[in-house]
């Protein structure tokens, strides 16, 4: 197996650069929403920033005041343009079953059926891709090549983006001479800084005492995560590109978290807990499910840090805005401490086809009916003619952020 792993170079701010006409390999931009306040989120630095140390995903008010920098709004629409033609470019070189789109500026490529028809060594194949990226947006690429998905990204992420021409292969040989001492742990694929705590404390560092580890008891600290972590220190990954890309959850859920626009105290955040549970509620009540487990997560104000995950069982499914906004309610006021709240996730499991489910004897049918029965015409209304066309109340109040919320894309100016 050839699969190339690409990723479109410090993506959102090379797009704003290009539609400024600068180069982003020389121009000090990031990309954020300066009108959020100091705390709102960079999202993408240009690679001249990054090469000055700023790193993307930091707070506004981290970013160097003695450098002039140029701040652009998020253009999702934009973004999402541009991701479209790159798309059409990888059509050009493998059919659509080929590919696994990873996320809006990263795709997995699996060339290996097409190794023959080109007549090219794979590296030779990535160039000739990514510089019809170049040629076509003005975009640069940088590629991973690999025997499987998880090489190609691990060569991705840990070397290509240090090679000359920014593309890296790695097979399991080449893996293990390159990566088995490579540190930190949380840079591989698959292992995030929880895992990595986990390992730690374990006495494991790197992929070398990993590899070195045995599986059973791996298995017996993470479950059937450890057979994966055991074979990923070896750069063995059994899964294909199809098989990703035709993936269908068994077990699906469904939930919406926001970064706020400022910091909320806790009171505050009933407001935007009604609101996410009636966008929650009328897209199950849409999609004729209910749910009977709930999720919600807080995290508090970056000054001070922390907050909580908790989830909980509903006695029976349910997609009533009513019984789950209560259910929410009692869950946050369970753990919520008194202190300034800047992000909420919220998220119901356990989904179900609301037409085998039976209703609960101590909920009030007729009630819980007419609510559905609303529900679903709010739905209707929204389809046809925008998110915004019916609203809470509340959400015309100061502490709402649904109005604006709806005018974003994946969270962020829709422009």
């Amino acid at each position: 197996m050839k699969v190339l792993c690409i990723d479109l170079r410090s993506f959102y701010a090379s797009v704003e650069c290009i539609l400024r006409g600068l180069d982003p390999q020389e121009t000090n931009l990031v990309v954020a929403d300066v009108s959020r306040g100091e705390g709102s989120i960079v999202l993408a630095v240009t690679p001249k920033l990054k090469k000055l140390g700023v790193k993307s995903r930091c707070r506004i008010f981290e970013l160097p005041k003695e450098i002039d920098i140029i701040f652009a709004k998020p253009r999702m629409k934009k973004y999402i343009e541009f991701s479209s033609k790159v798309y059409e470019i990888y059509l050009k070189y493998v059919s659509e079953e080929d590919i696994h789109i990873y996320s809006i500026d990263e795709a997995f490529l699996d060339l290996t059926s097409y190794l023959n028809y080109y007549k090219l060594p794979i590296e030779g194949i990535a160039k000739k891709i990514i510089d019809d990226i170049y040629h076509t947006t003005k975009i640069e690429a940088t590629c991973g090549i690999g025997d499987n998905m998880f090489l190609a990204k691990v060569a991705l992420d840990c070397l290509a983006k240090n090679m000359p021409n920014r593309i890296a292969y790695l097979n399991q040989e080449l893996f293990i001479e390159k990566m088995w001492d490579y540190h930190p742990l949380n840079k591989i694929w698959g292992i995030g800084t929880g895992i990595e705590k986990r390992l730690n404390k374990m006495n494991i560092y790197t992929l070398r005492e990993l590899a070195n580890t045995p599986q059973e008891i791996l298995e017996e600290e993470f479950g059937i995560l450890g057979k994966e972590l055991y074979e990923h220190a070896y750069g063995i990954d059994h899964s294909t590109v199809k098989e990703v890309r035709n993936y269908q959850p068994t077990n699906k859920s469904l939930g919406y978290g926001q970064v706020l626009f400022r910091d909320y105290n806790y009171k505050e955040i009933e407001v935007i807990l009604l609101e996410m549970i009636d966008d929650l509620a009328t897209e199950l009540v849409m999609k004729k499910l209910q749910c009977q487990l709930i999720h919600l997560s807080i995290s508090y104000t970056s000054k001070v840090g922390g907050g909580f995950s908790r989830q909980m069982s509903l006695p029976s499914p349910t997609n009533s805005r009513t019984v789950l906004f209560e259910a929410f309610k009692k869950l946050y006021y369970q753990y919520v401490q008194d202190i300034p709240i800047r992000k909420i996730q919220i998220r119901v499991g356990k989904l179900s086809n609301e037409n085998y489910v039976q209703t609960s004897l101590f909920t009030d049918s007729e009630k819980i009916e007419k609510e559905r029965r609303l529900l679903e015409a709010i739905g209707q209304i929204k389809a046809r003619y925008g998110k915004n066309a019916v609203n809470l109340a509340v959400s015309h109040t100061e502490v709402g952020t649904q109005l604006e919320r709806n005018k974003l894309i994946g969270g962020h100016n829709a422009e």
